[in-house]
């Protein structure tokens, strides 16, 4: 792994006649384990709540939990949470939600704050979740473990998320119906965290929006038009990757073979040959599928994925492929990453990052990277699309068998 931070401090204005302590300067590791809670409030007439929290820590970095359904006593199994470099001064603070689809926003239940990360105590009956008008909502157990950042890492950014990787998946059926890339007319977005991103894209390194691209120049330019237009794809980016109960999927990617079930059709049980356009932003990588057609050119824009942000750690286009080719599918796969993208035009030397920050969080992945303009990727793309064709053909088949098949049921 290689660290490409530059000359951290370059360009810092110092207004302290002091050095900072020798405290401050000392990063920290935590390692946050969130349990469960109990004695949430009821939020509606019928049933219980269906709670979810936000964890953030200094406003800088933050965890957004999985929602437990009709509960009000929630357990998260898989809530762990590690942060790295952190002041001695950090503060944690969680929030809890009611989870309700049908609303703009969603109930609050109430939070509550940890000041003392670094010499954390567990309270005895956990901590009390104060809600609106000072009520008591019940209490929320978690454990912490922290150590000082290890020398090993000493160019670490504050707040650097170190796992682990989670995923959330949710499917638009309005756009499904409008893109149609799949029998159930569902249209997928993707959302993984990956960790130590900075480490191999330094805030020096952010890729901003293309002043070239007339497209770029209409969302981003300082104007009423612009602004209106960053308005429709931000609401646009809420629809899609809006955490729901009835239409989401999320867990862990605990090994490469976690992150290829990703790209499986659900009805074929193989990996869909497709392409991705994608964009990675401080802690997490987005994705989903993208195609000619209107309505799936549109969702996969790039300014969408990053909700309208004026800049980006990297950007382009992604395809799965069978390692030995479309004609000897075994089980050997490579993800083949570009830097196409006309809204942020990515520095093609910024490429081996890319590669070494996906090889990092997922050791085993066979990981390819080109130019847009390299040919190598025009003809990996002239085979995918090949194969696309098979695909759609097998797939009329078995949609030609299901009615018999079904009959025997």
């Amino acid at each position: 792994m290689s660290s490409y931070t530059l000359a951290a401090g370059l360009v810092q204005t110092i207004v302290t006649t002091s050095p900072p302590s020798d405290d401050y300067r000392i990063g920290y590791d935590i390692v946050i384990n969130f349990i469960s809670a109990e004695g949430l409030p009821k939020m509606d007439i019928i049933g219980y709540g269906d709670p979810y929290f936000e964890a953030k820590i200094d406003d800088k970095v933050r965890f957004i939990s999985s929602i437990q359904s009709n509960t009000s006593t929630p357990n998260w199994d898989d809530g762990e949470w590690i942060v790295r470099n952190i002041p001695r001064t950090a503060k944690l603070v969680i929030r809890l939600y009611d989870k309700d689809d049908e609303k703009v926003t969603d109930d609050y239940f109430g939070q509550f704050e940890i000041t003392d990360l670094i010499d954390y105590r567990s309270p005895p009956n956990g901590h009390t979740i104060i809600g609106p008008l000072g009520l008591r909502h019940g209490q929320f157990h978690l454990s912490i473990q922290s150590s000082k950042t290890s020398i090993e890492n000493p160019n670490l950014p504050r707040y650097t998320f170190d796992g682990p990787c989670y995923y959330s998946r949710h499917n638009s059926l309005p756009i499904g119906r409008l893109t149609m890339v799949n029998e159930d007319c569902i249209y997928p977005t993707w959302k993984v965290q990956l960790r130590q991103i900075q480490t191999f894209f330094h805030s020096q390194f952010y890729q901003s929006w293309n002043r070239h691209h007339k497209p770029a120049q209409m969302i981003f330019n300082d104007n009423l038009r612009s602004t209106a237009i960053q308005t429709t794809i931000k609401m646009a980016h809420r629809a899609f990757y809006r955490r729901t109960l009835k239409n989401n999927q999320s867990g862990r990617l605990k090994t490469v073979d976690d992150l290829w079930k990703l790209f499986v059709d659900e009805l074929t049980k193989q990996i869909k040959p497709c392409i991705y356009t994608y964009i990675i932003d401080d802690n997490t990588w987005r994705f989903s599928e993208t195609g000619a057609g209107f309505f799936i050119d549109f969702a996969s824009k790039h300014a969408l994925l990053a909700n309208a942000s004026e800049h980006v750690c990297y950007a382009g286009e992604f395809h799965p492929r069978p390692k030995f080719g479309w004609e000897n599918l075994t089980d050997e796969w490579e993800l083949v990453f570009d830097n196409g993208s006309g809204t942020y035009a990515p520095n093609s030397n910024l490429l081996s990052n890319l590669k070494e920050l996906f090889t990092f969080n997922f050791p085993g992945l066979n990981v390819l990277v080109y130019d847009h303009k390299d040919p190598h990727l025009k003809k990996s793309i002239e085979q995918l699309k090949l194969a696309q064709e098979r695909y759609k053909n097998s797939f009329t088949t078995i949609n030609q068998l299901l009615p018999p098949l079904q009959s025997f049921k």
